[in-house]
């Protein structure tokens, strides 16, 4: 199962670990992983929600709480 985080991009459900409002990253433990991790923003103003995965960190223009619909969807739907 894969998980549509908007535009082409498509994150395999096994590898999440967890869905966060990109608010958040002002907390200083979320801005000190997101400099960490090193993931480019390009246009910070569209980012909703990062994805923190097994083999990174994804930026998604879609609300967390949609991409969290999505998940539970696809989950229960199988």
């Amino acid at each position: 199962m894969f998980l549509h985080i908007g535009g082409s991009e498509l994150i395999a459900a096994a590898d999440i670990i967890g869905i966060f409002d990109f608010k958040l990253k002002e907390k200083q433990c979320n801005k000190e992983f997101l400099q960490t991790v090193g993931s480019p923003v390009d246009n910070p103003e569209e980012i909703k929600s990062f994805i923190v995965t097994d083999n990174g960190v994804f930026y998604s223009p879609i609300a967390p709480a949609t991409l969290k619909k999505r998940f539970a969807k696809d989950f229960w739907c199988k």
